[in-house]
């Protein structure tokens, strides 16, 4: 069995000492070429155990290892902080505006790898023909992007640090109806040319289906269901995942 890339082990989530907790209880396993998938409406705790993943939130009780290593304690340098990179929901609000699409990725690079402005530079422009962007696009600030190009950069940068695991905050849901699914299928694409294990935050049961193999329900900061993501769909034990299926067009629980 490959090594375990990332683990959560009990963990309780609070964003300050007196104050319930956001998230309680979650555990979780993340190995190379994993997909899994974590859902639940807003308030159900879900983006903050994204947070807990890259380390931009400590555990309150219980741990979050990175090859078995705790974030507590990690420096802003470590590498171990390239293992799990986030793509998050608002590309617009989470890149710099005065940033080029290549600038933005080749300063990942220079800061990561100490490269010089010149490599960093044609080193980005290859992670950026990676995720679709070519030509002058490359060359414009976010203002000039579209919300897919900025989401494409978002991905791209996180891809510069050359993560094993990409944890992706609703990448989706500020975009555009028409351009989404090029996104997810780019996500897809992604996960198997870089061989990336995914951990997919979603309100979405039909985005997690089509993306993940494995899935947590979250309801009020409580995983309420996991496992099988196509079992989770057609033979779901509880009531507010039934109440999620029943949300996707289609669904046979739609009109039930």
């Amino acid at each position: 069995m490959s090594e375990v890339l990332l683990e959560v082990v009990d963990a309780e989530f609070r964003y300050a000492r007196g104050l319930p907790p956001a998230a309680t209880g979650i555990n979780l396993q993340v190995r190379p070429g994993d997909s899994v998938g974590i859902v639940g409406e807003s308030g159900s705790g879900k983006t903050t155990v994204g947070r807990g993943l890259v380390g931009s939130l400590f555990p309150s009780s219980g741990s979050v290892l990175v090859q078995g290593r705790g974030w507590k304690g990690v420096r802003r340098r470590d590498p171990v902080r390239r293992i799990v990179q986030m793509v998050f929901q608002d590309p617009y609000a989470s890149l710099n505006p005065m940033l080029s699409a290549q600038a933005t990725v080749a300063e990942v690079i220079r800061v990561w790898d100490g490269a010089k402005p010149s490599v960093a530079a044609s080193r980005a422009e290859q992670v950026l023909a990676e995720v679709g962007l070519t030509g002058e696009v490359i060359r414009r600030r976010p203002a000039l992007l579209s919300g897919g190009q900025r989401q494409r950069v978002g991905i791209a940068r996180a891809l510069a640090c050359e993560p094993q695991v990409l944890v992706a905050d609703e990448p989706t849901s500020a975009l555009d109806v028409s351009v989404q699914a090029n996104v997810l299928n780019l996500l897809l694409d992604l996960k198997a040319s870089r061989g990336l294990a995914l951990v997919l935050i979603s309100h979405d049961l039909s985005v997690v289906d089509y993306l993940t193999d494995r899935a947590l329900v979250m309801l009020n900061g409580e995983v309420v269901e996991h496992g099988d993501t196509h079992t989770l769909l057609q033979n779901p034990s509880h009531e507010y995942t039934k109440t999620l299926i029943s949300s996707i067009p289609g669904s046979s629980l739609a009109n039930a």
